[in-house]
């Protein structure tokens, strides 16, 4: 017995000298040129290894004495240093400096891809978004995502992304950790996100770490410069219809900075010019958006960012005509914008204990109106029809970040946000009434979450997170929870090939109502409510990843699958506002002032599947990707399709995307990129029969009965559109001047004019009703040349 105490006394006193012979390195990462913190940066000493979290804090428990630190970031020098003979906890700030051209030729390795975080991520950098052909000029996130494998897009031009099978509204997207609600600007031409403020944009499409929650399907963050707090600089571009610009710059001092970045489009000036020409009444249309920042750093343990973003779409039409006896005249408007705020403090408790307290809000909102007039013997009538809806958000959130030991590290936190919905409301005023439909004014929500996750690295090889996300939200006296266990496994082989499995649920306690007929903008957001129910999923992948060519080329490969539950879109005309919009004001206002949304929808489940790879070069003279991917998507909701399964809409078996930039020299470089995906699923009638206009009214010899031509559609989703397929090329020439550079950018969308659908319909050949059909594609891009010229000082 007294050995056995022997043994643990010196067990013990083995472990606490272990405990006291370690130190703890943390600090930040960041621009030597700007003083931006640097989020994924690998730092490692011996051993001992981390990256760098969203705010570009690291920690590292190590053996106290003399110290190598090696630091690595793509595009960056590489930082290696010998620290002096550390006896106790350091803080220590490293300085990255940036290669003149952070995608030529470098010796630099990259990170290899065995990092468990990196699992189920996509990363981009502004200067990879930059050298992508341009759409009309302008180069987009959302638009470089919709490369990437799983990632597929909307219908063409817009900025919808369906991930891995998922729905537009199963997206989180955050800017600067706020949501975002819309991102489309020009109807889903351009995204909300000014590529030139943009830092980095990551996309989560599985395996989700714990402190993310309340989507299905992906995480997309979007995280924005922090302002140069070295010199004053700026950079801008001016296209073929709109113009941007952004300034940052230090205050006073290194210890205050800020950044303002604005884009706006002239197509209305434009318009104007036109109409001015050929002396006809034209649509306009413009968009503008803003994003301020400005960050001070307290001390070398506090730091207080402030973000701002604002933007606006805006459309007017008129029409006017003049009969012998009568004039009318008709004005229609639409609008819509986003607008988000966030207060952040960033609090380094100890060298282990790193914080983040954030406040935030957000807004997006929708309206529409039409009137008429019509003038008729000196005798004047008026009508107006108005629309709108909107979400409102206030939230709060704090983050934790505590490294326990070299290989163990936790995460957790909580957020609390309350949610003002106005789904829809309907207003008809004429000359002698005024009536308003509101499916409900203001439904009030409060969302919750809070949530741990444990990373350890078991050996050498293995590691693990094992996570935990709790979630609740009450709405109508209704109380939602939801538990989530969240689990990821990476094994990495002597031969540096890493294995990766994953599961995660999610609950999500929004729906997004799409009204598919008419466009993104009159989507509307409405919450789970006590007669609907949140949406819940649960997903699990299973991947591998290597680093081929001396680390230069990163293959990954992921096999998933996922189950929703309780998603939700309108039943079989149930989106009224889309009758109402093509209808404009003659429009009855009883085939308007809708029931509430709950009783015109449609819930159940949905499933996906598949597998999706990508070889992708980051570095050197060329760089791109080649991505695939083979899914499936299904949707089986009540009271649809016979209650029995379908393909969903955007469900394609089949997409590959490859991406090639090269740098010719100095001044010249080459973009390209070329999609091909298999055709989107629709609904086409299947044949015609004659019916009567309303039998249920119909008597025998009461009157000669309607005969009506009507379309039989069989199953929902039973046709597929063409192939779509598409090439992209850009040429870039670049010129140092004096006073910064300036470049020159000729894209070219679409390049061999492919037409590719858009919708399809099908079109009597002759006059009469009982004319044989045909089926028409209508097409919405053809080959477009655009150019840009941007400068930097």
């Amino acid at each position: 017995m007294r050995r056995l105490y022997l043994v643990l006394l010196l067990a013990l006193a083995s472990s606490s000298y272990t405990a006291l012979a370690q130190v703890t390195v943390s600090g930040f990462v960041q621009d030597a040129r700007s003083g931006e913190r640097l989020a994924g940066a690998m730092v490692s000493a011996g051993v001992t290894g981390t990256t760098t979290n969203t705010y570009g804090f690291y920690s590292l428990r190590v053996p106290s004495g003399a110290l190598q630190v090696q630091v690595r970031y793509l595009g960056y020098t590489p930082l290696s240093f010998s620290a002096p003979t550390l006896r106790r906890d350091t803080l220590i700030t490293l300085q990255l400096q940036p290669l003149e051209n952070e995608l030529r030729e470098v010796t630099v390795t990259a990170e290899k891809v065995t990092d468990l975080q990196q699992a189920n991520r996509l990363s981009m950098r502004s200067a990879e978004l930059k050298q992508l052909p341009r759409l009309m000029g302008e180069a987009d996130a959302v638009k470089a995502l919709q490369l990437m494998p799983g990632v597929q897009a909307g219908r063409e031009g817009s900025s919808d992304m369906h991930v891995r099978g998922g729905g537009p509204d199963q997206n989180l997207i955050l800017l600067d950790g706020v949501p975002v609600y819309n991102v489309s600007h020009l109807l889903g031409m351009f995204s909300v996100f000014n590529p030139d403020a943009i830092k980095n944009v990551d996309l989560v499409k599985g395996g989700f770490p714990a402190p993310y929650g309340g989507r299905l399907s992906s995480i997309m963050d979007v995280q924005l410069k922090e302002g140069n707090n070295q010199q004053f600089s700026g950079e801008g571009a001016v296209g073929l219809i709109s113009s941007k610009l952004l300034l940052e710059g230090p205050i006073r001092n290194e210890k205050t900075s800020y950044l303002v970045a604005a884009r706006r489009t002239y197509l209305d000036a434009l318009a104007a010019a036109a109409a001015a020409l050929n002396g006809e009444k034209m649509s306009n249309y413009n968009f503008y958006d803003i994003n301020t920042k400005i960050n001070h750093t307290f001390s070398a343990t506090d730091r207080l960012y402030l973000s701002v973003y604002g933007g606006q779409d805006k459309f007017s039409d008129k029409d006017e005509y003049a009969g012998q006896n009568q004039q009318e005249e008709q004005q229609f408007k639409m609008r819509w914008g986003n607008a988000t705020s966030a207060l952040r403090w960033n609090h380094i408790f100890g060298p282990r204990l790193f914080s983040n307290l954030t406040l935030t809000h957000s807004r997006y909102s929708f309206s529409q109106d039409t009137e008429s007039s019509t003038i008729q013997s000196e005798n004047k009538t008026q009508r107006q029809t108005e629309y709108s809806s909107s979400i409102k958000d206030w939230g709060a959130k704090a983050d934790f970040d505590f490294a326990a030991t070299a290989r163990h590290s936790i995460r957790f936190g909580g957020s609390y946000t309350y949610h003002n919905f106005s789904p829809e409301s309907t207003t008809l005023r004429t000359d002698t009434l005024t009536l308003t439909s509101d499916s409900f004014s203001t439904i009030r929500a409060h969302e919750f979450y809070t949530y741990a996750d444990d990373r350890l690295q078991l050996s050498e090889r293995l590691q693990a997170t094992i996570g935990l996300h709790f979630s609740g939200f009450a709405v109508n006296g209704a109380f939602y929870t939801s538990l989530q266990p969240r689990l990821a496994l990476g094994y990495t082989s002597a031969k540096g090939i890493s294995i990766r499995a994953s599961y995660a649920t999610m609950a999500q306690y929004l729906h997004l109502l799409s009204n598919t007929s008419t466009g993104t903008p009159t989507d509307i957001w409405v919450p789970a409510t006590d007669k609907v129910k949140p949406q819940r999923s649960w997903q699990t992948t299973l991947g591998a990843a290597a680093s081929l060519a001396q680390n230069k080329l990163e293959l990954t490969s992921d096999l998933y699958y996922k189950e929703m539950q309780d998603v939700a879109e309108f039943k079989d005309g149930g989106d009224f506002i889309g009758d109402f919009i093509r209808s404009g004001p003659e429009t009855n206002f009883a085939n308007f002032a809708a029931p509430p949304y709950e009783t015109r929808i449609a819930s159940g489940k949905g499933w996906s599947y598949g597998w999706e790879t990508m070889l992708r070069k980051r570095q050197g003279r060329t760089t791109g990707w080649l991505a695939y991917t083979l899914a499936w998507s299904w949707r089986q909701l009540d009271s649809i399709n016979h209650n029995q399964k379908y393909p969903y809409t955007y469900d394609s078996r089949h997409s590959i995307a490859l991406v090639a930039n090269h740098q010719l020299n100095e001044r010249w470089s080459l973009g390209s990129s070329w999609v091909y995906r298999t055709g989107f699923a629709t609904t086409l009638p299947l044949t015609r029969y004659k019916a009567l206009e309303d039998p249920t009214a119909y008597r025998p010899g009461t009157y000669s009965p309607t005969i009506e031509t009507a379309d039989y559609l069989g199953e929902r989703n039973n046709y597929r559109m063409p192939s779509y397929h598409r090439l992209d090329l850009s040429l870039t020439h670049t010129k140092k001047k004096n006073w910064g550079e300036r470049s020159w950018n000729l894209s070219v969308y679409n390049a061999y004019n492919h037409k590719n659908p858009y919708y399809l319909y099908l079109s009597s050949t002759g006059s009469s009703t009982s004319s044989p059909r045909r089926l028409y594609q209508k097409s919405l891009f053809p080959v477009l040349p655009s150019v840009s010229y941007g400068f930097k000082f």
